[in-house]
């Protein structure tokens, strides 16, 4: 498998680094969080160790082991840093943070999502967080790392960096998978589906009749959402290619039409898409309360068999779980399956493309020895990835065949809390997409590798970018566009498509498009 071989490469070489990081599985030297000061190596003076304060989500539970967390004790003793967790949640983060920024208290470094907003814009020519020095080679990994493709386009005007991305995936065409539709194949089975649909009707021919026949009498519906900020991944490939968002309003791409770039939600037919989108709203192949979807709400509609498909970002291991208890008797690699990207208006597949990353960390520290300190924790967390995520070897997991084994009754996040921070510095999702050494799980994670392994093997992106996106101009830095709330409007709405489409191109205009492509254009050249 291509995908697996490069997950073992990528593995073998994390442990390779690991190793020469030392001292993996002693557990006879454990450090302790504040070294000696006066303690020396090779007969220099050690330094004290720098404290630095961290906000990243739910970032207290990383430090619950304390002094019993060995890990903890050697990445603070091997970075010469005292770590203190400034607490932020996925409920009030952006909140805290803006606050923060504006009162002068950020955290010395911090993890976001505002990349392209006009609170991005701001802190870096306000001086409100700091760029990365010029000359990385001080910390080799991170200057690697700092060299991918969407994070290089990261770099501004003035030639520096005022982020570090917590890279998500090694291809960009992986962030698909972040987007699954799991629909009820043993429904369309029975019946008389028996072709797995490759096109928008052919979709909705599926689902009209689970919903017509409905075989379980339970008034089955149409496909919902775990969230409706999602919906535009779905649709978008249609007729628009690379027309969807992450929900930040900041993050659209841009292609050449006419000669001109332009953002690639203006590129296609997008009325087309909406129209679609209105049509499987009014004859029930999309729920009827798509508006208020909510997670949890939406994955028991499912569950209960009340909705024949379902769109979110799923791991099929975790949904099998919760499928499993619902239905002892179902196996649910026979009755659920994960929707292929569906031929669009051009009869061509495609998929929802978004970035290499997912949020970023910001230094808002002056203190320069603040900063080489956190550069230097960064710079051990991407060196170590292996022990910072899965432990010590031969303690907490083998491996096997290139695939990470893990010890048999260890709880890793409960035995070291710490490695709840290991995606501080990159998400690394391409870990979900390999086998995990257990036959319970591997059955399922199957299931999501094969979806990436047609992915890979069928769909070619279209040709953008991503520098266009982070280029910054006076009209840019403020226009948002949000294709899956203009999505759900009209959807939804009352006043025949083509009404609502040309309102919505007035309001872009109103709000500047096409000086806004006047100036991305003049910028780019």
């Amino acid at each position: 498998m291509k995908f697996k071989r490069l997950a073992a490469t990528i593995l073998s070489l994390a442990l390779i680094t690991s190793a020469f990081a030392g001292c993996a599985g002693n557990s006879a030297n454990v450090p302790s969080s504040t070294p000696d000061p006066t303690s020396k190596t090779e007969g220099v003076a050690k330094k004290d160790p720098v404290e630095i304060t961290i906000a990243f989500w739910d970032v207290e539970t990383a430090f619950a082991g304390g002094k019993d967390d060995k890990l903890l004790q050697q990445i603070q003793t091997e970075t010469n840093t005292i770590i203190t967790p400034v607490n932020i949640t996925w409920d009030d983060y952006q909140q805290k943070i803006q606050l923060w920024a504006s009162s002068n208290q950020l955290p010395d470094v911090f993890a976001i999502d505002v990349v392209g907003t006009s609170f991005y814009h701001n802190w870096t020519q306000q001086n409100v967080v700091q760029p990365l020095p010029e000359d990385l080679t001080k910390w080799p990994t991170l200057q690697k790392y700092m060299e991918i493709p969407d994070v290089k386009a990261l770099k501004k005007s003035d030639g520096k960096f005022y982020v570090i991305p917590r890279v998500t995936w090694k291809d960009v065409k992986m962030s698909a998978t972040e987007r699954k539709i799991l629909y009820r194949w043993d429904l369309a089975q029975a019946v008389g589906i028996t072709k797995e649909p490759e096109s928008y009707d052919e979709y909705r021919v599926m689902l009209l009749a689970i919903i017509k026949a409905d075989p379980e009498a339970k008034k089955i519906g149409g496909m919902t959402a775990t969230q409706t900020k999602q919906m535009d991944s779905f649709f978008m490939p249609y007729s628009v290619p690379l027309g969807m968002g992450d929900g930040s309003g900041s993050d659209f791409k841009w292609v050449k039409k006419d000669g001109k770039l332009v953002p690639a939600y203006f590129a296609g037919d997008l009325q087309a898409t909406l129209q679609l989108s209105r049509d499987m709203y009014k004859e029930g192949t999309i729920e009827a309360d798509i508006a208020l979807a909510k997670t949890q709400l939406s994955e028991d509609k499912f569950l209960q068999g009340k909705s024949a498909a379902i769109l979110g970002n799923f791991m099929s291991e975790k949904m099998a779980k919760k499928w499993n208890a619902v239905y002892p008797d179902k196996d649910y690699k026979d009755c659920i399956k994960i929707l292929k990207p569906l031929k669009g208006k051009d009869g061509t597949a495609t998929i929802p493309v978004f970035k290499n990353y997912w949020s970023e960390s910001y230094i808002a520290t002056k203190d320069i020895a603040k900063q080489e300190a956190i550069l230097s924790l960064y710079e051990y967390f991407l060196k170590n990835e292996m022990l910072v995520r899965a432990g010590y070897e031969g303690e907490d997991f083998t491996m096997k065949d290139g695939i990470v084994q893990p010890t048999p009754g260890v709880e890793i996040d409960k035995k070291y809390p710490i490695t709840k921070l290991s995606t501080m510095v990159q998400f690394a999702n391409w870990v979900n997409l390999d086998l995990a050494g257990d036959p319970a799980v591997d059955v399922y994670r199957q299931m999501d590798i094969d979806f990436w392994n047609h992915i890979d093997k069928e769909i070619t992106l279209p040709e953008y970018n991503p520098m266009y996106t982070n280029i910054s101009t006076p009209t840019k830095d403020s226009f948002i566009i949000k294709p899956a709330d203009d999505l759900i409007e009209v959807m939804t709405g009352k006043n025949p498509v083509d009404k609502m489409y040309n309102d919505l191109m007035s309001k872009y205009e109103k709000n500047g498009l096409s000086k806004m492509i006047e100036e991305v254009n003049a910028a780019a050249k």
